[in-house]
């Protein structure tokens, strides 16, 4: 587990990859998005982008999921407090999303045991066209203090 401490402004987390296809982007829709851009592919396709397009809330999802599984299955996180996001260009079926986050700031509170950090992730398209630019304010734990418990991820996996 790394904690603060262990984090340096610049340090990059590579993420992994997800394609999308027309089901995903209609079941995700049509359960929390229902706009025909999302949902309907006729309605979509004489839309103003020419065809189906992913929620952006869909794209914001397959974003929480490869950041948990590069960076929050690692790094001792408490609770994101802020996100600031900018969506440059649509989703479409078939497209593969990868990316990157950045560590941008961090400013250490001793007397919280706590650092914010400051993320920003750009997730890109096959083309390397971003969809998808985010900033995220989290609080990180410092290391625990000799004979304080340790964080929860930490202890389950060191079992």
């Amino acid at each position: 587990m790394q904690y603060a401490e262990d984090l340096t402004e610049g340090q990059t987390f590579q993420l992994g990859t997800h394609t999308i296809d027309e089901a995903e982007i209609l079941e995700f829709a049509r359960k929390y998005d229902p706009v025909p851009i999302h949902a309907d592919p006729a309605a979509a396709a004489a839309g103003p982008f020419g065809g189906l397009i992913a929620s952006g809330f869909n794209t914001i999802a397959i974003y929480q999921r490869l950041v948990v599984e590069a960076i929050w299955t690692k790094v001792a996180g408490i609770v994101g407090r802020s996100l600031e996001i900018r969506l440059p260009r649509p989703v479409r079926p078939g497209a593969t999303l990868t990316g990157q986050s950045q560590i941008q700031k961090i400013t250490i509170r001793p007397e919280r045991r706590d650092a914010v950090v400051i993320f920003k992730t750009e997730l890109v398209d096959d083309e390397r066209r971003p969809v998808l630019v985010l900033v995220l304010d989290a609080l990180i734990q410092l290391r625990p203090a000799e004979g304080a418990p340790a964080h929860p991820q930490s202890s389950a996996s060191a079992t």
